[in-house]
């Protein structure tokens, strides 16, 4: 009884310190508890693995600074996937807040395979119109954005030679925390120009984008940090990056921290139990 006793007068600050060191500790060094491949990642996946070497991946940057934590993992691991298979990325953006996000994989990850700006990559920024903007690419990307986000005319850009307008593209992503978003994507790239489509949302977004899944507009689909943990794992298990996983730590943590709340509950309640049996 004295052990039960001594469980309900543990100092809460021994509980803060240990729970404290649970959730940095996977952040620091991910563990990769209980993150496999669900299905609709795994079909993103493939889908973008079947993409020819050479070909280009467009990826929309639809997202700011708030959702970051959810959706730029999703960023970074499809254009590692990406370089790996020597495919090129075209960037762009829906929302102006996600301008600099997007500069900031584009000056970061290129280098890790040794890719080149204008031959590899090319970000061409953001500009509004939405879908006038996504049919003006249909038909001619250079009419929309004559330069790129740097100021660099489209025309001095070799891998943009190849890359005239959105049939010239295999696969597109739509990285997306709200409208505009994938959807504006599906409504005027997919059904007037045949543009194959994958998308990323923020977990609370994903409910409304498994119809299109499930008539087959959208080919797979990241839900949240899970989404992109799943996404981190697929690259890696393929061996196309060894870089750090932020979702897959992101999950580890919050995992840790959800078993050690549900034992200190059932803790908490077998030493009430016991030690209110031995009063009464």
């Amino acid at each position: 009884m004295k052990f039960f006793d001594a469980l309900q007068r543990i100092d809460r600050r021994i509980i803060y310190i240990v729970m404290g060191l649970l959730v940095i500790f996977p952040l620091v060094k991910p563990l990769g508890l209980g993150v496999s491949s669900g299905p609709r990642a795994r079909t993103l996946f493939d889908a973008v693995d079947s993409i020819p070497a050479g070909r280009t991946l467009l990826i929309s940057v639809d997202f700011d600074p708030s959702s970051m934590p959810e959706l730029y993992p999703m960023l970074a691991a499809l254009m590692r996937h990406a370089f790996a298979r020597d495919v090129k990325v075209l960037l762009c953006g829906l929302w102006v807040t996600g301008a600099g996000l997007a500069d900031k994989a584009v000056t970061e990850i290129p280098p890790e395979y040794g890719k080149k700006y204008g031959d590899d990559v090319v970000y061409l920024g953001w500009k509004a119109g939405i879908d006038a903007v996504i049919l003006g690419m249909g038909e001619n990307i250079k009419n929309v954005f004559p330069t790129d986000y740097y100021g660099h005319p489209l025309d001095s850009l070799r891998m943009m030679n190849e890359v005239v307008r959105l049939r010239d593209i295999p696969m597109a992503v739509a990285i997306s925390a709200g409208t505009p978003g994938y959807t504006d994507w599906l409504n005027f790239a997919q059904s007037r120009y045949g543009l194959r489509l994958g998308a990323g949302v923020t977990a609370v977004s994903a409910a409304d984008a498994y119809p299109y899944l499930q008539t087959g507009q959208l080919t797979g689909l990241l839900a949240g940090m899970k989404g992109g943990a799943e996404y981190e794992v697929l690259v890696q298990k393929k061996d196309y990056s060894r870089a750090y996983m932020p979702a897959v730590a992101a999950m580890d943590s919050q995992s840790l921290a959800h078993v050690v709340i549900m034992l200190l509950v059932i803790v908490g309640n077998i030493a009430y139990f016991a030690t209110r049996k031995r009063g009464a």
